[in-house]
């Protein structure tokens, strides 16, 4: 049996930045630092490599919600997401600085001003493709759509380790929960709300 006193684990880390908003921002309020966070997520193992996915707003869909929003000033929220897309992309830029690989996507603009960027399949491809060269996967997410690509995963060896919140207060704050069904396929859950302090900035 190999010992994680001599041997240390090869990992890989993946934040559904969106999915991770909701479990830290919106439920506890609290801004994280990332390169703490990556360094207690890894701990002693060795980081193969770490990926955020996130959607970013686009002149595109700048306009296209600014169109649907009926603003009684169009303008200054167009001047506002233009400001939010600036700040975002200065963020993205401190990420691929230290220690992260950036999977950004423009964000999609519905009727009813909804917005989305799907990026589950880039999630999945580049979990597949390093399957052969990492023991432990940390997915930062509580989507339960994720339980299929954890279980294909499992099945080829790696552990997966998955670190969201199931606390009542995040669901309280704001209806957040990671899914029941993502926590029960992986090896390990990390409860979120223990590592507040660790994390944030």
């Amino acid at each position: 049996m190999r010992s994680d006193l001599y041997s240390a684990s090869r990992v890989a880390v993946f934040v559904d930045g969106w999915n991770f908003k909701y479990a830290t921002y919106d439920s506890f309020g609290i801004h994280v630092d990332f390169v703490k966070f990556l360094k207690v997520l890894v701990k002693d193992d060795i980081l193969i490599r770490a990926y955020f996915y996130t959607g970013e707003w686009t002149t595109d869909s700048i306009d296209q919600f600014v169109k649907l929003s009926n603003s009684p000033d169009p303008q200054a929220l167009k001047e506002s997401l233009e400001e939010q897309r600036r700040r975002s992309q200065s963020f993205h830029r401190f990420l691929n600085r230290n220690g992260y690989m950036v999977v950004r996507k423009p964000l999609k603009v519905f009727a009813g001003g909804s917005i989305k960027a799907d990026l589950d399949l880039e999630l999945a491809i580049d979990m597949l493709s390093l399957v052969d060269r990492c023991d432990k996967y940390i997915l930062c997410s509580g989507d339960g759509d994720f339980v299929p690509l954890v279980k294909a995963v499992a099945q080829r060896g790696v552990r997966i380790q998955v670190v969201s919140t199931q606390h009542p207060d995040a669901y309280q704050r704001c209806n957040y929960k990671a899914a029941d069904e993502l926590v029960d396929a992986a090896d390990e859950f990390v409860e979120l709300s223990e590592l507040l302090d660790e994390i944030k900035r």
